[in-house]
């Protein structure tokens, strides 16, 4: 089948509409959006309908019709957000490599966060301040690279009673720190709960279990 002439396109389509039956029909904007087109089809006849600059055109309107229908997904429901996933080992240690506060230093300023509303402050603050606390009594030996989780299952050793707490307060710095998530008053309170319940807990006396230090993986030296 061969292409049609754009005039003679044109002079179908108008004496389509001629006929006695679209006389009486009043201008529709399809009407007027049909007439746009075929003059804009009639502007391209120098190079012909199958040349390769009208190939181009129609492609490039292509693209134009397709970015605008991005735009209108994105503008209706929004970028789509990107789930984070940590792994167990992506986890970097809880301590900075210059912070060298002490437990009642670092306890101080996560009792200061909580006063202040500042909860995500307060969650980081409070679970540093227990695990100093533990390294302090020589119960955890808190190495470089020493992950929150890490330092909450060796801490289960000498307080077993307080693991579920102990992960709960491991797991809300870890969504704080590598995760984004804004911690809220509950969780703020929590964990310095958990700090002073492992503060003034006694630890269970284990004999032939040794307190070595753990790496940023859980594993004892």
């Amino acid at each position: 089948m061969s292409a049609v002439d754009p005039d003679e396109a044109r002079r179908l389509l108008e004496q389509e509409l001629g006929r006695s039956e679209y006389r009486g029909a009043q201008e529709t904007w399809w009407d007027r959006a049909s007439r746009a087109f075929l003059d804009w089809l009639g502007s391209l006849q120098p190079d012909g309908a199958g040349s390769v600059t009208l190939g181009r055109v129609l492609l490039v309107v292509a693209i134009v019709v397709l970015v605008a229908v991005v735009v209108l997904v994105v503008v209706n429901r929004g970028l789509p957000r990107r789930r984070a996933r940590v792994r167990a080992d992506d986890l970097g240690g809880v301590f900075d490599d210059d912070d060298l506060r002490t437990a009642d230093a670092v306890a101080v300023a996560a009792r200061a966060a909580l006063a202040a509303g500042d909860w995500s402050t307060a969650v980081l603050e409070g679970y540093r301040a227990l695990a100093r606390g533990l390294g302090e009594r020589d119960l955890v030996a808190v190495v470089p690279g020493a992950t929150a989780r890490a330092i909450a299952d060796r801490a289960t050793r000498p307080f077993p009673a307080l693991g579920p707490v102990l992960r709960d307060a491991s797991d809300a710095f870890d969504a704080v720190r590598y995760l984004g998530v804004d911690a809220d008053e509950a969780t703020a309170r929590r964990v310095l709960d958990a700090e002073r319940a492992v503060r003034e807990s006694r630890p269970v006396d284990r004999p032939g279990d040794p307190r070595r230090p753990v790496d940023h993986q859980g594993v004892r030296a």
